[in-house]
């Protein structure tokens, strides 16, 4: 599978990666995923990079194995970005949903009782 570095620890090595498939991120960290052990020659991953990795689900979470990088810093706004789209989805008016009601969250729901 490939995927983007979108957060990482580059004095542990780890990294939290988002996927191809849109699926939930997967994470690594050489300590426990890696097949072979980490040696200082490798190039510490960094937010942006493209890498090509095997992915399974361990615990209900993906971990990320034999990681390979593929272009450094191809995608280098891509974490912000998501970061953005999320604030913008999350913000303003409820959208129109025709005839369909759209519910407030609990936590808007409870403030509002409580003012």
């Amino acid at each position: 599978m490939y995927g983007v570095i979108l957060w990482s620890d580059q004095t542990a090595q780890r990294a939290v990666i988002w996927c191809e498939d849109h699926g939930k991120l997967a994470y690594f960290n050489p300590q426990t995923d890696a097949i072979a052990p980490v040696t200082a020659k490798k190039q510490p991953l960094e937010v942006g990079d493209l890498i090509k990795f095997n992915v399974r689900d361990w615990c209900s979470v993906r971990r990320a194995s034999k990681v390979e990088l593929i272009a450094a810093a191809r995608f280098p706004d891509l974490a912000g970005g998501l970061a953005g789209a999320n604030v913008e989805l999350h913000s303003g008016q409820p959208e129109d949903f025709g005839n369909v009601i759209a519910f407030r969250k609990t936590s808007e729901r409870s403030q509002r009782a409580t003012a």
